[in-house]
């Protein structure tokens, strides 16, 4: 008797153990899930749910998150200085983030910003104004329908969250090249300089700092802007490997309020158990447009636009995303260069159609009609009273087109070949219109 009441009272004891562990595990994964959630509330949740669907890729991808191979999602990087978002802003930088659920690799697309795009009630803008416009929503739409690309979530920065986010992670190892070196110190002419002296070779970058390399371009081209904005991504990813659960708890407090985002909380929690296997992953990497499926045309104020072959270059895109794209071995079709050639040739006799030259003896006549009006009575004509007209109206027309005044404005337009007219009133009405356009603006 004494052994089974013996051995009851040690089943009672075990059962209760048990009990209390699966407790106590339970109220931790509880405490867990409830410390999570208070994180992610720290998000700036943006609700366009009327403007979105699931993302239904045709690879292997289905409805729902828990159930799809391939996450996309846009990365905004807009202009502003300040801690608040703000409407009247600009995306910078463009970035289309693919994540392979099932094989953890990640891919990335730089878009170029001075990529001409349709805007519905407006003429074709670059890229970058886009979000003047029509906000990330139109950026998504813009996007998904030009690439013809499965993208309807974003990512949002700005430049003093940016600064702030590589503070949260320690900063991030970068190698510079002597001229990058020398542009940051301002040794040489540049747009962007560091506060901390840098040199050569490996570097350890701060926030500010590491914005600045990633915003430097007169040294080269936007091109190399885009390869210095993904180099930043990737040593942030590499950075993120070191960090220990009290830094982690930092990271998000600091991180997570200067994220804007159309995805929902659900959203966010279906995909955090993936998140481990994406910590400092090696991102592969393409600018688009890719050289050869591109041309250029003017907008009405005579700013360059990037005349691209979205065709081309979507295919490309899907190739790359989903596929084995490889840049180094593309080669541009014929037909696409054709159809970039006559594009280029359309564009060209339109906007010289809608900007006839005057005849010299018409230029006369209105240089001295000019002259007349700006003399005072008793003054002698002088060359220097000579104002152009197109130039102010040149200047308005570019600033009605983006919506702004172009206050820091970075010209895209640095990068695109020169493209031959083909007629001389096409010509001479571009280098008119362009110089009068870059006059109006300051470079950033």
């Amino acid at each position: 008797m004494d052994h089974e009441n013996k051995f009851g009272q040690f089943k009672a004891t075990r059962y209760t153990v048990l009990i209390g562990v699966v407790s106590l595990v339970l109220l931790i994964a509880f405490g867990a899930w409830e410390y999570l959630q208070s994180k992610l509330d720290k998000i700036n949740y943006v609700d366009d749910s009327g403007n979105r669907t699931d993302q239904t890729e045709p690879q292997n991808t289905a409805s729902g998150f828990g159930g799809q191979k391939y996450f996309n999602i846009l990365l905004l990087g807009t202009d502003e200085r300040s801690e608040k978002f703000s409407v009247d802003a600009r995306s910078d930088c463009t970035m289309l983030l693919s994540l392979n659920l099932k094989d953890h690799t990640a891919r990335l697309v730089s878009l170029e910003r001075g990529i001409g795009v349709p805007i519905e009630g407006q003429e074709d803008d670059w890229l970058t104004h886009v979000f003047r416009y029509g906000g990330a929503n139109l950026m998504l739409k813009t996007v998904s329908k030009q690439f013809d690309v499965d993208v309807d979530r974003y990512a949002r920065v700005n430049f003093h969250a940016f600064a702030q986010l590589i503070d949260a992670i320690g900063g991030v190892d970068i190698t510079l090249t002597e001229t990058e070196a020398a542009a940051l110190n301002g040794e040489i002419y540049t747009n962007a300089t560091t506060k901390h002296k840098v040199y050569p070779g490996l570097n350890h970058l701060d926030g500010y700092d590491a914005l600045q390399y990633a915003r430097e371009r007169f040294i080269d081209d936007d091109w190399h802007r885009m390869q210095r904005q993904r180099t930043v991504l990737q040593a942030a990813l590499e950075q993120t490997k070191h960090l220990n659960l009290l830094q982690i708890n930092g990271l998000l407090d600091k991180m997570l309020p200067l994220v804007q985002t159309n995805m929902t909380k659900k959203e966010i929690n279906s995909l955090l158990p993936k998140a481990p296997f994406f910590l400092g992953v090696k991102l592969e990497q393409l600018s688009l447009p890719l050289p050869g499926t591109f041309g250029n045309k003017l907008s009405s104020d005579g700013r360059s636009l990037m005349l691209l072959d979205f065709e081309e270059n979507a295919k490309i895109l899907h190739e790359f995303l989903y596929g084995t794209f490889d840049p180094d071995t593309y080669v541009v079709p014929e037909e696409v260069t054709n159809r970039i050639a006559q594009a280029q040739q359309k564009a060209a006799l339109e906007w010289a159609k809608a900007h006839p030259q005057p005849s010299s003896s018409e230029d006369e006549e209105l240089d001295e009609e000019e002259d007349e009006e700006e003399l005072d009575p008793g003054d002698k004509p002088s060359s220097k009273a000579k104002k152009k007209k197109s130039s102010s109206s040149s200047k308005s027309a570019s600033s009605k087109s983006s919506g702004k005044d172009k206050t820091d404005e970075e010209e895209p337009d640095d990068l695109l070949p020169t493209v031959k007219s083909t007629s001389k009133n096409a010509s001479s009405s571009k280098q008119s219109s362009s110089k009068t356009s870059r006059a109006s603006v300051q470079e950033d």
